[in-house]
């Protein structure tokens, strides 16, 4: 008698992993974003507007592509919340030709001066979110992520060699919103939206997206859409900035 308990017991307990297991799942992506930058900077803050350095007209910083991953685990117990990181880089550079006297930093920069630019961001996103909505192909998430970004804009002179750079490194909280829906009639195809947004101090940051996905064989797939990223800070490291970042990306994806 015990030992059919025994054997009854070890057989609910593997079913019941066995189950468990079968509601685990989860998402990876990797792919490029190819992003243009435009907005303006000002080191330090509590300079006059005329220091506002633009990233078009002075800094001539180029659009380019980089690398973004991201990687979500979800489970079926329901009061712990599931998981998502990701990362992305967007790193640009530019020459120009200033046409006014400014000071960034400690350097003052005279007009018709040449200048090198280099900038560079970095954000680690980690978030904790639940399901509203689960149902067979359709998703709605919220919750919470913290963001760490990570970066700087450094400007030199081509005349003197004369440079300066800007640091920047925060975390913020950002609330955190996912939608997926399949599209009617065309299997393995889904159109999907993502956000993140926090406003603070005179701060505001969001990244918002929207993509079309095509899932062709056991949970891999391609996604191609748009990114627009605000990064609006107000004396964050001595420094105040309004910089967009918009831009296609396309990538793979396995959703399991």
């Amino acid at each position: 008698m015990k030992k059919s308990l025994l054997v009854a017991s070890a057989l609910l307990l593997a079913g019941g992993v066995s189950a468990q297991a079968d509601a685990l799942g989860g998402e990876i992506a990797i792919g490029g974003w190819n992003h243009d930058p435009s907005g303006w900077i000002k080191y330090p803050n509590y300079l006059g507007d005329e220091n506002k350095l633009d990233a078009d007209s002075d800094l001539n910083l180029d659009t380019e592509t980089d690398l973004y991953l991201r990687a979500k685990l979800e489970h079926p117990i329901p009061i712990v919340p599931n998981v998502r990181v990701s990362y992305v880089r967007t790193a640009s550079s530019g020459d120009g030709t200033i046409s006014k006297n400014f000071t960034f930093g400690d350097i003052t920069f005279g007009a018709n001066e040449k200048v090198h630019t280099e900038a560079q961001l970095d954000q680690y996103d980690g978030t904790l979110y639940y399901e509203v909505v689960d149902m067979e192909k359709v998703d709605l998430d919220v919750g919470l992520t913290v963001r760490y970004i990570d970066g700087y804009v450094e400007v030199t002179s081509r005349t003197t060699g004369l440079s300066d750079r800007a640091d920047i490194s925060q975390a913020v909280p950002m609330l955190y919103a996912n939608a997926r829906l399949p599209i009617p009639l065309l299997e393995g195809l889904s159109v999907g939206a993502e956000g993140n947004w926090i406003s603070y101090d005179g701060s505001t940051l969001y990244d918002i997206q929207g993509d079309l996905r095509y899932t062709f064989l056991g949970g891999l797939g391609a996604e191609a859409g748009y990114r627009w990223q605000k990064i609006k800070l107000d004396d964050v490291d001595d420094t105040d900035a309004d910089i967009d970042l918009k831009g296609f990306y396309m990538g793979l994806v396995w959703d399991f």
